[in-house]
């Protein structure tokens, strides 16, 4: 999506000779279904002829819309800096899907989308909702581009994101992530939330929400389950063999992304659920207070983090190391950005941190720059391996896309996409720790190992 390759532009003849041929390929099409049409007629069948579909109708779905989504990403792309990126404003390039002159697949098949809209024009029964229908459109090409992170958002679905980003949304209060059997699970029910109230408790599994289910990415799920306070949401949940459905009334969630206390007189302990851009100043808080109750130790537990704000990452890292590079980051051309921590402060006490295999993305960053520096004794399961970073655009209708667009690697210059970060010490929690799906703190081995290598120091 660089603009025109003019090397690679056919002549205008030739494009017009291609044209002639579609529209001769559908005529000819037209004239078979009459013929059907007036063959089942004559034999007095009730049914109606069966018009063939074409195989790109089914398959991309493209759309008329799509040329002119492309020109407008084009103009956003630039200057746009955030692992998920922050959503980015775009201004209107006025272009039409007829004036597009970009490469790509749109050029080979815009001719023919345009000819089918003649024949939904022409011969479909029933009324189109163009809104809809243009949703779909733009929906079917980001869908096309084989990206499991890639996804287009409505302006409905676009405002939650940008609210979810901000630190606080109108959900029901859960933290998800998917299992190893590639359901959603609970991991996090929030203290006072709709989802508390309505009785979800860690470990359930979430199978469907509004009738919809099979999700392929936890995406999916929360463009559901968000939404406007007071609405509701049907979910049905198992719990063991219990299916269990239950509506769900969405409320306004404060996030509360980080958690801490003393361990003992010594050793602080910091949870962080998530990277939002409330993360950062609740990170230096929870700092503050600890440093100001005597910590001389600190445990940071990001254990089922998935990730979240490219700049909060940042910032937080920045909060921790000394100066120099905490990740470089590379697009499709090969430029080179990296990221650096200054002189001001950095965290010089013994610290060890946590992580598991659902410790992802912004998460890797930060412990990935960390380990890099040997800063801290790395403990659990190995991370998720989610190195690549997903940039997100607006549109000037409200709605937006989200897709892959870089990736990223460690002060070290590794790549952990597929791969992740390797423990220093390889810890597993049995599953018999669990009771209730509840991990206490004295069942939980890795969190015990971590305290034990801290009073080593």
């Amino acid at each position: 999506m660089n603009g025109t390759d003019e090397n690679n532009q056919q002549p205008p003849q030739q494009q017009y000779q291609q044209y002639q041929q579609y529209q001769q390929q559908y005529q000819q099409q037209y004239q078979q279904y009459q013929q059907q049409y007036q063959q089942q007629y004559q034999q007095q069948t009730p049914q109606p002829p069966q018009k063939k579909r074409l195989p790109f109708w089914l398959g991309i779905l493209v759309g008329v819309a799509a040329a002119c989504v492309l020109a407008i990403l084009i103009m956003v792309v630039v200057g746009v800096s955030s692992l998920i990126r922050k959503p980015a404003s775009s201004q209107s390039s006025g272009s039409s899907a007829a004036s597009y002159s970009g490469s790509g697949p749109v050029d080979s098949a815009l001719e023919k989308i345009n000819s089918v809209q003649d024949l939904v024009d022409k011969y479909y029964l029933w009324d189109i909702d163009n809104e809809y229908m243009e949703e779909k459109i733009i929906d079917g090409y980001v869908s096309g581009l084989d990206d499991k992170y890639a996804l287009y958002y409505t302006p409905e679905e676009f405002e939650e994101l940008q609210e979810s980003v901000s630190g606080s949304y109108a959900g029901i209060g859960v933290s998800i992530v998917m299992n190893d059997d590639n359901q959603v699970e609970v991991y996090k029910v929030f203290s006072g939330s709709p989802a508390e109230k309505a009785g979800i408790f860690v470990g359930d599994i979430i199978f469907s929400a509004n009738g919809e289910s099979g999700f392929e990415t936890l995406d999916d799920l929360v463009a559901i389950v968000r939404g406007l306070p007071g609405t509701t949401v049907d979910l049905v949940i198992h719990r063991g063999d219990k299916e269990i459905p239950m509506t769900v009334e969405r409320a306004k969630i404060q996030i509360e992304t980080v958690e801490y206390k003393m361990i003992d007189d010594k050793i602080g302990y910091i949870y962080i659920s998530e990277f939002e851009t409330v993360t950062v100043d609740q990170f230096n808080a929870a700092i503050d207070d600890l440093f100001a109750q005597g910590m001389e130790k600190v445990i940071l537990d990001l254990r089922d983090n998935p990730g979240g704000d490219y700049d909060t990452v940042v910032a937080m890292s920045d909060r921790v190391l000394p100066e120099g590079p905490i990740m470089t980051v590379k697009d499709k051309d090969g430029t080179i950005m990296t990221e650096n921590s200054d002189a001001e402060h950095s965290l010089e006490i013994p610290m060890a941190i946590l992580i598991n295999g659902n410790s992802a993305s912004a998460s890797e960053v930060f412990v990935g720059a960390i380990q890099d520096y040997n800063m801290a004794v790395i403990i659990g399961t190995q991370s998720y391996g989610k190195g690549i970073v997903q940039s997100i655009f607006s549109f000037p209708d409200g709605s937006g896309v989200k897709f892959t667009t870089e990736e990223y690697y460690t002060p070290s210059g590794d790549s952990i996409h597929g791969v992740g970060i390797t423990p220093d010490i390889v810890v597993e929690i049995p599953e018999e720790a669990y009771e209730d799906g509840v991990l206490e703190e004295e069942e939980d081995t890795q969190l015990q190992k971590a305290i034990e290598e801290l009073k080593k120091q």
